[in-house]
């Protein structure tokens, strides 16, 4: 849905969830984020296995190519 609306920057989502600009976003990160964003029945272990399924290196994190696998569409 997020690849649908227009005004949908990935490199934004992107820097607003990495807090610590490192770079990488990880499992905490990304709970803060759908916290902050109102889905409280996420979970620590939600979060882990959605960065443990994406990450592409295998370094417990999500970086900038593992997040567009992760919201942008297979398709045009």
């Amino acid at each position: 849905m997020l690849a649908a609306l227009h005004k949908f920057e990935p490199h934004s989502a992107f820097q607003r969830i990495d807090r610590d600009q490192d770079g990488k976003i990880s499992s905490i990160e990304l709970l803060k984020f759908l916290r902050e964003n109102g889905v409280e029945e996420a979970t620590e272990a939600d979060t882990f296995y959605i960065v443990k399924y994406f990450d592409s290196n295998d370094d417990e994190l999500l970086d900038y190519d593992d997040l567009l696998q992760m919201v942008m569409p297979c398709d045009d």
